[in-house]
């Protein structure tokens, strides 16, 4: 498994839980987060098994191909995870199962359709992987989702649409290979950025609504979690841009992008009112993601894309495949 994905979508889960609840429920919170864990879990093991054959073509660093992990153990740990999803869910609320449908169905759509779609497939994959986990959270702390809540998994989906370009950006070589007609397949890495730039700004204007729409007062540490988490994202898209001084380099684009989706969920949770808490659960999930190897790129793939092969979207422009940055982004 890779953990630096499954730190994620427990705590956006957990922000969901705490952002509906009109009184603390850290119980209530703790288990949309393992709900939350293993549904994730499934959709990566799921992914490995339905890609398998494209990623022994194209992409042989993957669990499978790499013999890692064998399918029969991807395909039993995935239909495990989601029986634990699906009884843990029946159990807290029933109705939790219409967002787990939800997710799962977008993933389908991605994988089978939506991928070739350019951002149609970047706003699928967030709203499977991030939107519905915040609502499935909320389910666990009341019968329905507060209707603000609604704009706070729109900030949260565009975020993930983001991170599933960056990571596209970063394996267009690779979908190239595939016969994938990504975004950045499709219209190169200039406009790709462009793009990348338009989500980031789209997911904080849509994040800063967050006091307004769900009623809660603004906290320093609210302010202070989305204002870093903003500035991981210009760090992001700096050294993405395929115009900067000395070539785009999206493998770090996505090391910045892999802590700055963890800060978002923090804020939330600090607009509940517990700073300290989100602050621990933030610090724990950036060691996982700091301390968890991840899959080394093949030395020919290191390279920095060169401007001008950026500027004018040569196939032929090395582009380094970096690890999934989110459960969504798996596959790409």
């Amino acid at each position: 498994m890779r953990p630096y994905d499954l730190v994620v979508v427990p705590l956006v889960a957990a922000a969901g839980a705490a952002l509906a609840a009109p009184v603390p429920a850290p119980l209530a919170e703790s288990t949309a987060a393992v709900i939350a864990a293993a549904a994730c879990s499934s959709a990566l093991y799921a992914a490995d098994y339905l890609t398998r054959a494209e990623d022994l073509a194209t992409k042989p660093r993957r669990p499978i191909p790499s013999g890692r992990l064998s399918p029969r153990a991807a395909k039993t740990s995935a239909i495990l995870a989601a029986l634990i999803t699906v009884v843990l869910a029946c159990l807290m609320n029933p109705r939790t199962l219409l967002f787990v449908a939800l997710s799962a169905a977008a993933y389908y759509a991605y994988g089978k359709w939506l991928k070739n779609r350019g951002l149609w497939g970047d706003a699928a994959s967030g709203f499977a992987g991030w939107s519905c986990s915040l609502l499935v959270g909320a389910c666990l702390t009341t019968p329905w989702p507060p209707a603000g809540l609604i704009v706070v998994a729109a900030a949260l989906g565009l975020q993930g649409a983001f991170g599933n370009l960056l990571l596209a950006v970063n394996d267009r070589s690779h979908d190239q290979r595939a016969g994938c007609r990504t975004f950045p397949v499709r219209h190169g890495q200039a406009r790709a950025a462009r793009a990348l730039a338009g989500l980031a700004a789209a997911t904080y204007a849509t994040a800063a609504l967050a006091p307004l729409v769900t009623g809660r007062r603004p906290t320093p540490g609210f302010f202070l979690f989305l204002g870093v988490a903003l500035l991981m994202a210009v760090a992001a898209l700096a050294v993405a841009w395929p115009h900067r001084l000395g070539g785009a380099r999206p493998r770090q684009a996505i090391t910045w992008h892999l802590f700055e989706r963890l800060l978002l969920p923090g804020a939330l949770l600090a607009l509940t009112g517990r700073s300290e808490a989100a602050a621990i659960a933030v610090a724990l999930a950036a060691s996982v993601v700091a301390l968890t190897p991840r899959p080394i790129l093949p030395p020919d793939t290191r390279r920095r894309l060169p401007v001008s092969r950026a500027r004018s979207g040569d196939p032929a422009a090395p582009a380094g495949r970096a690890p999934p940055v989110g459960p969504s982004l798996d596959g790409a």
